[in-house]
Protein backbone atom coordinates (compact mmCIF):
# COMPACT_ATOMS: atom_id res chain seq x y z
CA UNK A 1 0.00 0.00 0.00
CA UNK A 2 1.77 3.11 -1.27
CA UNK A 3 0.51 6.56 -0.34
CA UNK A 4 1.20 9.72 -2.30
CA UNK A 5 2.07 12.75 -0.17
CA UNK A 6 1.44 16.15 -1.73
CA UNK A 7 1.14 19.73 -0.41
CA UNK A 8 -2.46 20.79 0.16
CA UNK A 9 -4.18 22.89 -2.47
CA UNK A 10 -7.08 25.32 -2.15
CA UNK A 11 -8.82 25.07 -5.50
CA UNK A 12 -12.53 24.15 -5.53
CA UNK A 13 -11.95 20.41 -5.98
CA UNK A 14 -9.40 20.29 -3.17
CA UNK A 15 -11.66 22.28 -0.82
CA UNK A 16 -14.48 19.83 -1.54
CA UNK A 17 -12.23 16.86 -0.77
CA UNK A 18 -11.02 18.39 2.50
CA UNK A 19 -14.55 19.33 3.55
CA UNK A 20 -15.77 15.79 2.96
CA UNK A 21 -12.86 14.29 4.90
CA UNK A 22 -13.40 16.64 7.86
CA UNK A 23 -17.08 15.71 7.93
CA UNK A 24 -16.29 11.99 7.93
CA UNK A 25 -13.59 12.36 10.56
CA UNK A 26 -15.66 14.62 12.83
CA UNK A 27 -19.28 13.58 12.18
CA UNK A 28 -20.65 15.50 15.18
CA UNK A 29 -18.97 18.81 14.27
CA UNK A 30 -21.56 20.77 12.31
CA UNK A 31 -19.20 23.62 11.49
CA UNK A 32 -17.43 21.87 8.62
CA UNK A 33 -19.39 23.36 5.76
CA UNK A 34 -17.75 24.31 2.50
CA UNK A 35 -18.18 27.99 3.41
CA UNK A 36 -16.37 27.44 6.71
CA UNK A 37 -13.48 25.59 5.06
CA UNK A 38 -13.11 28.32 2.42
CA UNK A 39 -13.07 30.91 5.21
CA UNK A 40 -10.31 29.05 7.06
CA UNK A 41 -8.25 27.90 4.09
CA UNK A 42 -8.58 30.70 1.54
CA UNK A 43 -9.86 33.94 3.06
CA UNK A 44 -7.25 34.44 5.79
CA UNK A 45 -5.53 37.75 4.91
CA UNK A 46 -2.21 36.30 6.07
CA UNK A 47 -2.33 33.58 3.45
CA UNK A 48 -3.78 30.21 2.55
CA UNK A 49 -3.45 27.17 4.77
CA UNK A 50 -0.34 25.12 4.20
CA UNK A 51 0.30 21.45 4.93
CA UNK A 52 0.17 18.03 3.35
CA UNK A 53 -2.34 15.47 2.10
CA UNK A 54 -1.98 11.72 1.77
CA UNK A 55 -3.75 10.07 -1.17
CA UNK A 56 -4.26 6.41 -1.96
CA UNK A 57 -5.57 5.52 -5.41
CA UNK A 58 -6.88 9.05 -5.84
CA UNK A 59 -8.75 9.07 -2.51
CA UNK A 60 -7.87 11.65 0.16
CA UNK A 61 -6.80 9.44 3.07
CA UNK A 62 -5.32 11.93 5.54
CA UNK A 63 -4.83 15.65 5.87
CA UNK A 64 -2.88 18.11 8.03
CA UNK A 65 -3.26 21.89 7.74
CA UNK A 66 -1.58 24.84 9.44
CA UNK A 67 -2.94 28.39 9.48
CA UNK A 68 -0.63 31.40 8.93
CA UNK A 69 -0.57 33.82 11.86
CA UNK A 70 1.52 36.76 13.09
CA UNK A 71 2.97 36.84 16.57
CA UNK A 72 5.49 38.71 18.65
CA UNK A 73 8.13 36.21 19.72
CA UNK A 74 10.78 37.37 22.15
CA UNK A 75 10.13 40.97 21.15
CA UNK A 76 10.11 40.54 17.40
CA UNK A 77 7.14 40.12 15.06
CA UNK A 78 7.32 37.11 12.79
CA UNK A 79 5.21 34.79 10.68
CA UNK A 80 4.20 31.53 12.26
CA UNK A 81 1.60 28.81 11.95
CA UNK A 82 -1.27 27.57 14.06
CA UNK A 83 -1.53 23.78 14.02
CA UNK A 84 -5.17 23.30 13.17
CA UNK A 85 -6.89 20.56 11.19
CA UNK A 86 -5.79 16.95 11.43
CA UNK A 87 -7.98 14.34 9.78
CA UNK A 88 -7.54 10.68 8.81
CA UNK A 89 -10.25 8.71 7.05
CA UNK A 90 -11.44 5.74 9.15
CA UNK A 91 -10.29 3.35 6.41
CA UNK A 92 -6.71 4.59 6.73
CA UNK A 93 -6.15 4.85 10.47
CA UNK A 94 -3.27 3.05 12.11
CA UNK A 95 -0.91 3.73 9.18
CA UNK A 96 1.11 6.43 10.97
CA UNK A 97 0.15 8.91 8.29
CA UNK A 98 -0.06 11.91 10.58
CA UNK A 99 3.62 11.83 11.56
CA UNK A 100 4.66 11.76 7.90
CA UNK A 101 2.26 14.59 7.03
CA UNK A 102 3.50 16.66 9.97
CA UNK A 103 7.20 16.21 9.22
CA UNK A 104 6.68 17.18 5.58
CA UNK A 105 4.49 20.15 6.59
CA UNK A 106 7.09 21.54 8.99
CA UNK A 107 9.85 21.17 6.41
CA UNK A 108 7.71 23.06 3.90
CA UNK A 109 6.89 25.73 6.48
CA UNK A 110 10.55 26.24 7.28
CA UNK A 111 11.38 26.56 3.58
CA UNK A 112 8.65 29.19 3.24
CA UNK A 113 10.15 31.26 6.07
CA UNK A 114 7.75 30.53 8.91
CA UNK A 115 9.43 30.72 12.29
CA UNK A 116 7.31 28.50 14.49
CA UNK A 117 4.28 26.30 14.92
CA UNK A 118 1.98 26.74 17.91
CA UNK A 119 -1.09 24.73 18.79
CA UNK A 120 -3.56 23.56 21.39
CA UNK A 121 -3.59 19.79 21.85
CA UNK A 122 -5.99 17.62 23.82
CA UNK A 123 -5.01 14.78 26.12
CA UNK A 124 -5.06 12.22 23.31
CA UNK A 125 -2.92 14.12 20.81
CA UNK A 126 -0.43 15.77 23.18
CA UNK A 127 1.94 12.77 23.63
CA UNK A 128 2.36 12.38 19.87
CA UNK A 129 3.23 16.05 19.38
CA UNK A 130 5.75 15.95 22.24
CA UNK A 131 7.41 12.58 21.69
CA UNK A 132 7.23 12.13 17.92
CA UNK A 133 7.29 15.71 16.63
CA UNK A 134 9.50 17.39 19.26
CA UNK A 135 7.06 20.05 20.41
CA UNK A 136 7.55 21.84 23.70
CA UNK A 137 4.81 21.51 26.29
CA UNK A 138 4.32 25.14 27.32
CA UNK A 139 1.50 24.58 29.79
CA UNK A 140 -2.16 23.91 30.27
CA UNK A 141 -4.59 26.67 29.36
CA UNK A 142 -6.58 28.06 32.26
CA UNK A 143 -10.33 27.48 32.13
CA UNK A 144 -12.48 29.70 34.34
CA UNK A 145 -16.22 30.05 34.91
CA UNK A 146 -17.81 33.02 36.63
CA UNK A 147 -19.49 36.38 36.20
CA UNK A 148 -18.76 40.08 36.19
CA UNK A 149 -15.72 42.01 35.03
CA UNK A 150 -12.11 40.91 35.22
CA UNK A 151 -10.02 42.62 37.87
CA UNK A 152 -6.75 43.69 36.30
CA UNK A 153 -3.37 44.12 37.93
CA UNK A 154 -0.36 46.14 36.97
CA UNK A 155 2.55 43.96 35.94
CA UNK A 156 5.87 44.58 34.30
CA UNK A 157 6.36 40.92 33.46
CA UNK A 158 8.07 40.32 30.14
CA UNK A 159 5.79 38.75 27.53
CA UNK A 160 7.72 36.45 25.22
CA UNK A 161 4.78 35.35 23.06
CA UNK A 162 1.48 36.85 22.02
CA UNK A 163 -0.49 36.76 18.79
CA UNK A 164 -0.57 40.00 16.78
CA UNK A 165 -3.93 41.15 15.48
CA UNK A 166 -4.57 44.04 13.11
CA UNK A 167 -7.86 45.42 11.80
CA UNK A 168 -7.88 43.19 8.72
CA UNK A 169 -7.15 39.97 10.59
CA UNK A 170 -9.70 40.81 13.31
CA UNK A 171 -12.44 41.43 10.78
CA UNK A 172 -11.60 38.17 9.04
CA UNK A 173 -11.62 36.26 12.35
CA UNK A 174 -15.04 37.68 13.21
CA UNK A 175 -16.46 36.77 9.79
CA UNK A 176 -16.62 33.06 10.67
CA UNK A 177 -19.66 31.87 8.67
CA UNK A 178 -20.61 29.25 11.30
CA UNK A 179 -20.55 31.38 14.46
CA UNK A 180 -21.58 34.93 15.30
CA UNK A 181 -19.68 37.06 17.77
CA UNK A 182 -20.74 39.86 20.07
CA UNK A 183 -18.43 42.86 20.19
CA UNK A 184 -18.82 45.39 22.97
CA UNK A 185 -16.29 47.64 24.67
CA UNK A 186 -13.42 45.99 22.78
CA UNK A 187 -14.46 42.56 24.09
CA UNK A 188 -15.25 39.67 21.74
CA UNK A 189 -17.69 37.06 23.07
CA UNK A 190 -19.64 34.17 21.61
CA UNK A 191 -22.37 31.74 22.53
CA UNK A 192 -21.52 28.23 23.71
CA UNK A 193 -23.30 24.89 23.63
CA UNK A 194 -24.25 25.34 27.28
CA UNK A 195 -27.40 27.12 28.46
CA UNK A 196 -26.82 30.52 30.07
CA UNK A 197 -23.07 30.49 29.41
CA UNK A 198 -21.19 32.76 27.01
CA UNK A 199 -17.52 32.55 26.10
CA UNK A 200 -15.23 35.55 26.53
CA UNK A 201 -12.74 35.20 23.69
CA UNK A 202 -10.58 38.28 24.04
CA UNK A 203 -10.37 41.74 25.55
CA UNK A 204 -8.48 43.98 23.14
CA UNK A 205 -6.46 46.81 24.66
CA UNK A 206 -6.69 50.47 23.72
CA UNK A 207 -4.36 49.92 20.78
CA UNK A 208 -7.43 48.60 18.95
CA UNK A 209 -10.84 50.19 18.62
CA UNK A 210 -13.48 47.65 17.67
CA UNK A 211 -16.94 48.80 16.67
CA UNK A 212 -19.71 47.50 18.93
CA UNK A 213 -22.36 45.40 17.24
CA UNK A 214 -25.97 44.73 18.17
CA UNK A 215 -25.75 40.94 18.27
CA UNK A 216 -27.30 39.46 21.42
CA UNK A 217 -26.10 36.29 23.12
CA UNK A 218 -29.42 35.97 24.94
CA UNK A 219 -29.64 35.03 28.61
CA UNK A 220 -26.02 34.19 29.42
CA UNK A 221 -25.18 35.48 32.91
CA UNK A 222 -22.28 33.05 33.31
CA UNK A 223 -19.04 33.42 31.38
CA UNK A 224 -16.39 30.90 30.46
CA UNK A 225 -12.83 32.05 29.82
CA UNK A 226 -10.04 29.93 28.35
CA UNK A 227 -6.46 31.03 27.85
CA UNK A 228 -3.37 32.46 29.53
CA UNK A 229 -3.43 36.04 30.80
CA UNK A 230 -1.18 37.09 33.65
CA UNK A 231 -2.71 40.59 33.84
CA UNK A 232 -5.96 39.24 35.32
CA UNK A 233 -6.14 39.22 39.11
CA UNK A 234 -8.26 36.11 39.55
CA UNK A 235 -8.31 36.47 43.34
CA UNK A 236 -10.24 39.72 42.94
CA UNK A 237 -12.50 38.43 40.16
CA UNK A 238 -15.58 36.26 40.52
CA UNK A 239 -14.15 33.47 38.38
CA UNK A 240 -13.20 29.98 39.45
CA UNK A 241 -11.22 27.14 37.97
CA UNK A 242 -13.32 24.58 36.11
CA UNK A 243 -12.48 21.20 37.70
CA UNK A 244 -10.58 18.84 35.43
CA UNK A 245 -13.12 16.06 35.94
CA UNK A 246 -15.87 18.06 34.23
CA UNK A 247 -13.75 19.43 31.36
CA UNK A 248 -14.07 17.55 28.05
CA UNK A 249 -10.26 17.48 27.91
CA UNK A 250 -7.31 19.48 29.14
CA UNK A 251 -6.15 22.01 26.57
CA UNK A 252 -2.36 21.99 26.32
CA UNK A 253 -0.40 24.77 24.64
CA UNK A 254 2.43 23.33 22.54
CA UNK A 255 5.20 25.06 20.58
CA UNK A 256 7.74 24.05 17.94
CA UNK A 257 10.57 26.33 16.85
CA UNK A 258 11.25 26.09 13.12
CA UNK A 259 14.48 28.09 13.32
CA UNK A 260 17.87 26.81 14.45
CA UNK A 261 17.67 28.74 17.74
CA UNK A 262 15.83 26.05 19.76
CA UNK A 263 13.57 28.69 21.33
CA UNK A 264 11.33 27.71 24.22
CA UNK A 265 8.82 29.57 26.38
CA UNK A 266 8.14 29.80 30.05
CA UNK A 267 4.43 29.60 30.86
CA UNK A 268 4.70 32.92 32.71
CA UNK A 269 5.90 34.63 29.52
CA UNK A 270 2.98 33.68 27.29
CA UNK A 271 -0.32 35.44 26.60
CA UNK A 272 -2.90 33.37 24.73
CA UNK A 273 -6.64 33.82 24.26
CA UNK A 274 -9.54 31.74 22.97
CA UNK A 275 -9.63 34.01 19.92
CA UNK A 276 -6.09 32.87 19.13
CA UNK A 277 -7.20 29.35 18.23
CA UNK A 278 -10.36 27.61 17.10
CA UNK A 279 -12.21 26.86 20.34
CA UNK A 280 -15.00 29.24 19.19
Amino acid sequence: MSYEFVPIKTDDKSIEEVTNLLRVTFPHAKKYTKEFVVWQYVNNPLGNMIGYNAFLNGELAAHYALMPIRAKVFGKEENGLLSLNTATHPNHRGKRLFTTLADRSYALASDLGFGFVIGVANAQSTPGFLKKLNFQFVGRLDAKLGWGKFARKVTDAKIDYYRVWDETSIQWRLSNPELRYKVKNNRVSSSTDNFAIQAVLKDFDSEHSLDDNQFSLGFTPLKVWIGIDHTVDWKRSFYFNIPMKIRPSPLNLIFKDLTDKDRKFEFSGVTFSALDFDAY
